[in-house]
């Protein structure tokens, strides 16, 4: 198992870790994750991202914005 971190980050970040087979599992995680966030948007707007690192190395970033156009 590998030590992976996931800091999502919408104005404040917050950091949570996981052990966790391979990056495979690890990105797994990550979209669970951003399926979470999205419960949270709101039609006014907002932005959150979601980085993963595999101990000092960043292995993926998930964007995710909101905005109303009109």
């Amino acid at each position: 198992m590998v030590e992976y971190s996931f800091t999502i980050s919408n104005g404040e970040d917050f950091s949570d870790t996981e052990d966790l087979p391979d990056d495979e599992a690890a990105w797994r995680q990550a979209l669970q994750t951003v399926r979470d966030i999205e419960t949270s948007l709101r039609p006014g707007g907002g932005r959150w991202s979601l980085v993963v690192a595999r101990g000092q190395k960043l292995i993926y970033r998930i964007e995710v914005r909101a905005e109303k156009l009109d």
